[in-house]
């Protein structure tokens, strides 16, 4: 203010104070303006943090979920193939009884043939417990499939994310920068 009172004493009132109240209205107008720029990228910059944070929980818990339903499905498909395994050794077995006992036993073909209708009623029964286990492992690795398909997806929504600050850090460092250098040009 003194500097002012000064250049008034000496110019008086003239075209000068004029220009340089002129110039300090509009470098003051600039400056707010950069500062509300400034802030309002922050606060942007702040919110696309916040969505990369949630995202990578959301990812994070797509990825533990995935775990999980591999881990079963592993599971499961071990179970089923080990019982699929137990099965035919079984069935393998008892066929090669019965047809060591048929060999024997040709007098007897009458009770074999009820033992044998029966037990093709259980290797039907067998076979459909097979294939029921089999759409079982077959749904186990579709969801699987389809839990990989979403964390894919989320992965790609954070690369967006991740653009998306990049660009808005930009734009807050360049808007920081006009403030740097009107601040320095009004120094000057």
């Amino acid at each position: 203010m003194t500097d002012e009172r000064k250049i008034r004493e000496i110019y008086g009132y003239g075209m000068k104070s004029v220009l340089d109240e002129a110039a300090e209205r509009i470098e003051a107008r600039w400056r707010e303006k950069l500062l509300r720029e400034t802030a309002d990228l922050r606060t942007e910059n702040a919110l696309l943090m916040a969505q990369v944070d949630e995202f990578s929980r959301k990812l994070a818990e797509a990825t533990d979920r995935n775990e999980k339903i591999e881990a079963d499905c592993n599971e499961r498909i071990a179970f089923i193939e080990e019982k699929f395994e137990l099965d035919t050794a079984n069935l393998e077995l008892e066929n090669n009884e019965l047809h060591a006992a048929s060999i024997r036993y040709l007098s007897r073909a009458k009770g074999l043939g009820r033992q044998v209708v029966q037990l093709h009623a259980e290797a039907e029964a067998m076979v459909d417990e097979i294939e029921r286990l089999r759409g079982e492992r077959d749904t186990a690795l579709k969801a699987q499939a389809d839990t990989l398909l979403a964390q894919r997806d989320l992965m790609a929504e954070i690369a967006a994310l991740k653009d998306r600050l990049a660009a808005s850090e930009q734009r807050a460092a360049v808007a920081e920068a006009k403030v740097e250098v009107m601040t320095q040009m009004k120094g000057e």
